[in-house]
C-alpha cells in the first residue's frame, strides 16, 4: 500500500517510477487486510490524547481522514472497481459509558461523531451503546492495489513483479537475480520492516528501527448472512483482543457476507500455544448475529505494532543508508499505508506535508527526549527467542512421529547445539532447514494455522518449504548446519 501510493503520487507529478514487487501486486500483507478506511484508531482517542495531547491527536485524526479522501478520489478518478463505499463506523462498548471516548473524538476534530441510535436488535448485533463515526469507508484491498498499479503504468511507470530485492542502498537496488536498478532521485523500501544489505546494516536497523516495533498475527473469517439482515457499517469493539466487523453486500440476489477480524497475538509463538482463532471469531460473531450461516473463508496476516501506535514513514538514515522506508503499520495497513505513501511522496517531491513529523521514523512523540521509543514487547519476544534457541531440547521429537503436512523444531545432535526446522509433506517426505532465521538468527517457529515458519523477533515469514514470504529477511531459509541420517 505504501509503495504503490507513493508510486502513484510520483508518477502523477511526472516522475519516472519503477516498482519492484517480490511476488505479485496484492500478494503481500496489504492484500490480506480487510480494507476498512476509518478515522477511528484502534487504540482509542482517549488513550491517544492521554499519550500525546490534544494537538497531535487532532492531527492524527486529520491524517486518517485525508487518507480516506485520497483513496476515494483515486477510485473515482481512475474508475477502480474495488467495491469502495462510504459508510458509517460504529464503536461499541460493553457498558453504557461512552462519554470519555465521545469527548476525545470531538476534541480530535471528529465533529460528525454522535451517539449511535442502536436499539439492540439482531440486525445490529444486539448492540445498544455505541458511537457513530460518519467518516468511514471500505474497499477490496487487492482490487484497489491492482487498480492503483494500472494507474501507475498508465502514467508511464513500470512495475516488475517476481523481482525480489536483496540489497537496498540510497541509489542502487540489487535483485536476487543479480541485476542492479539505479534511482536518480530516491529509493523507497516499503517492506513492512526494512530489508538490509549486510549483517552490520541489519544490526544497525535492529537498534534504530526494528526495536520500535513487534510483529503480530491477525485473523479474519467471512460468514454467510441473509441479504439485508445486518445493518451496513463497520463495527469496532473495545475488547482485548478487539474485533472488527463489516458487511460485504452480495449482488444479484446473493447472500451478504459478514467479514469478521481480530484475535491478534504476538507472532512466532510456539505451535502448542496456538488456539482455534477462526473458531473464536465465529463464536463471537454468532453470539451477536445468531442467524449467521456457515464460515466461507478464513485467513490471517501479519501486522507490525509500533510502540507509539503510529506507522514509521519517512527518511531512513541508519548507518550509511539514505533511503525512505514504510514500516510499522500498527495494524492500520490500508489507512496507514496510504498516509505513508502521501508523506513519502511529498518528501521526495520536496513538498511540505503537515503530518510528516507524526510518522517520521525518528520521531519522539512522548517521554524523555534522549530515550528512543523502544518497544518492550520487542525485547521480551527477542529475549524469549534467544533463550529458546540456546536451551537444549530435553527430548527431541521423533521425525517419524511428525504428522503429515506439519513442521517441528528438532535437535538431533544436542552436543552440537544445532537445531533444525523439519517439515513433513503430505506424502511423508522430509525437508530440513536451519531453525535460525536468515535475517539475524532468531529461532523460527512453526505456524500450524498458515503452515509456515515465522520469526518472533523481526517478523520474517517463510513457507513450509523455506521460501521467504514476508519480513526483513532477503533470502530463503538455509540448509541445516548438522544433519544425522
Amino acid at each position: 500500500m505504501v509503495g504503490l501510493t507513493t508510486a502513484y503520487r510520483l508518477a502523477k507529478a511526472g516522475k519516472k517510477v519503477a516498482v519492484l514487487e517480490s511476488r505479485v501486486i496484492g500478494g503481500g500483507q496489504s492484500g490480506r487486510d480487510t480494507g476498512e478506511l476509518t478515522t477511528y484508531n484502534t487504540h482509542t482517542y482517549k488513550r491517544l490524547e492521554s499519550l500525546y495531547g490534544p494537538e497531535k491527536t487532532t492531527r492524527i485524526a486529520a491524517s486518517q481522514k485525508a487518507a480516506l479522501e485520497f483513496v476515494e478520489d483515486v477510485v473515482k478518478t481512475k474508475r477502480i472497481n474495488c467495491g469502495f463505499s462510504r459508510q458509517d463506523a460504529f464503536l461499541f462498548f460493553d457498558s453504557p459509558s461512552v462519554g470519555p471516548e465521545f469527548k476525545a473524538l470531538l476534541n480530535a476534530g471528529l465533529h460528525s461523531t454522535k451517539e449511535g441510535d442502536f436499539s439492540g436488535t439482531a440486525k445490529e448485533g444486539g448492540i445498544k451503546h455505541c458511537l457513530q463515526l460518519q467518516d468511514a469507508g471500505a474497499i477490496n484491498p487487492v482490487a484497489y492495489l491492482n487498480g492503483l498499479a494500472k494507474a501507475v503504468t498508465d502514467m508511464g511507470g513500470t512495475i516488475y513483479e517476481s523481482t525480489r530485492v536483496r540489497k537496498p542502498d540510497r541509489s542502487v537496488l540489487e535483485t536476487e537475480a543479480g541485476n542492479k536498478v539505479t534511482a536518480r532521485d530516491a529509493v523507497l523500501v516499503a517492506t513492512a520492516q526494512p530489508i538490509t544489505k549486510d549483517l552490520a546494516d541489519s544490526v544497525a536497523h535492529t537498534v534504530a528501527i526494528h526495536s520500535k516495533t513487534f510483529p503480530k498475527r491477525r485473523y479474519a473469517i467471512t460468514l454467510s448472512v441473509p441479504k439485508g439482515s445486518v445493518r451496513k457499517g463497520i463495527y469496532f469493539d473495545t475488547a482485548s483482543p478487539h474485533h472488527t466487523v463489516r458487511l460485504i453486500e452480495g449482488g444479484d440476489g446473493r447472500k451478504d457476507l459478514l467479514l469478521v477480524s481480530g484475535e491478534e497475538h504476538d507472532q512466532g509463538i510456539k505451535p502448542e500455544e496456538y488456539a482455534d482463532y477462526f473458531g473464536r471469531l465465529e463464536s463471537w460473531a454468532k453470539s451477536r448475529w445468531d442467524f449467521a450461516g456457515p464460515r466461507k473463508q478464513q485467513w490471517s496476516w501479519e501486522i507490525f505494532q509500533c510502540s507509539e501506535k503510529l506507522g514509521l514513514y519517512g527518511k531512513n538514515t541508519v548507518g550509511n543508508t539514505d533511503y525512505y522506508i514504510g514500516a510499522g503499520d500498527s495494524g492500520h495497513i490500508t489507512v496507514g499505508g496510504t498516509i505513508g505513501g502521501m508523506v513519502i511522496a511529498d518528501a521526495i517531491l520536496e513538498q511540505p506535508n503537515e503530518f510528516a513529523d507524526l510518522y517520521d521514523p525518528w520521531r519522539k512523540l512522548r517521554g524523555p527526549p534522549l530515550l528512543p521509543s523502544f518497544s518492550p514487547t520487542y525485547f521480551k519476544n527477542t529475549i524469549s527467542s534467544v533463550l529458546t534457541l540456546v536451551t537444549p531440547q530435553v527430548k527431541s521429537p521423533d521425525i517419524s512421529d511428525i504428522p503429515a503436512d506439519s513442521g517441528v523444531i528438532v535437535q538431533r545432535s544436542p552436543n552440537k547445539g544445532y537445531k533444525e526446522a523439519v517439515y513433513k509433506d503430505p506424502k511423508g517426505k522430509i525437508e530440513s532447514f536451519s531453525a535460525l532465521c536468515p535475517h539475524l538468527g532468531c529461532q523460527l517457529q512453526w505456524n500450524p494455522v498458515e503452515k509456515e515458519w515465522d520469526c518472533p523477533c523481526h517478523g520474517s515469514c517463510f513457507d513450509k518449504k523455506g521460501k521467504q514470504l514476508a519480513g526483513p529477511a532477503t533470502t530463503d531459509m538455509r540448509p541445516p548446519k548438522f544433519v544425522t541420517e
